[in-house]
């Protein structure tokens, strides 16, 4: 079990880690609780298996029997309780509070492609603004807000090294962050089937340095209106 957690991808993100920890706590929850309750069964089928001599003997709606599957319920209960309770700080960093962030990022989602658009020199998303097509380039070490939307169907944008993982809807805007800590290349996948060309609905995520990010907008600018990049 800790082996494949140990496979995971590596931890871009500020908040890798606590995902991870949330992750590996899971699992050694579950993992009690599956080897203690297969023993369990394990030892009632040696103890109860067929003897010379002996029937079995049913009985009915015995007190017994409702305080083993009342047990059982608060022992779920109290698990599920303990879980959100571990996770509740990380979600709330992730899903909730939204820090101040370093620039902000559409991501456009539809049958099968990602498209990332950035606001122009004015930090507007109007006719000038700066379209990339399945990449998906960030400044390192910098908050990045990106606002989700699709234009057909229910997608989802997931970062794997960054531990991030959120539904696109159409007609709806959703607001996530994310840091990294790392340059490098990475992956974006679409983490929700949403038709035919669903696994080849991939992006890359590039992680520059400060002014390796710069030419790149620059050159992309200047793409967009028509003149040569440098």
């Amino acid at each position: 079990m800790f082996e494949m957690l140990g496979n995971l991808p590596e931890q871009l993100s500020s908040f890798a880690g606590d995902i991870d920890s949330v992750l590996k706590f899971i699992n050694l929850l579950t993992g009690i609780f599956f080897v203690g309750l297969e023993g369990y069964l394990i030892y009632l089928v040696v103890r109860y298996r067929q003897k010379k001599g002996k029937t079995a003997k049913y009985e009915h709606g015995d007190k017994a029997q409702i305080l083993w599957i009342l047990a059982f319920t608060l022992i779920i209960v109290f698990l599920d309780f303990l879980i959100d309770y571990k996770g509740a700080h990380v979600w709330a960093t992730v899903k909730e509070d939204l820090p101040a962030c370093d620039m902000t990022v559409q991501v456009q989602a539809k049958q099968f492609d990602w498209t990332f658009v950035y606001p122009d020199k004015d930090g507007n998303f109007g006719p000038n603004a700066i379209s990339s097509y399945r990449e998906f380039h960030v400044p390192v070490g910098k908050k990045i807000h990106v606002v989700l939307t699709s234009k057909d169907v229910i997608h989802d944008f997931f970062l794997p090294e960054v531990r991030l993982k959120q539904d696109v809807m159409p007609q709806r805007f959703i607001n996530e962050w994310f840091d990294t800590q790392k340059v490098g290349t990475y992956h974006i996948v679409c983490d929700e089937l949403c038709g035919y060309g669903h696994t080849r609905m991939t992006a890359v995520l590039h992680v520059d340095d400060q002014q390796t990010f710069d030419d790149w907008l620059a050159s992309k600018e200047k793409e967009q209106q028509g003149g040569t990049a440098q």
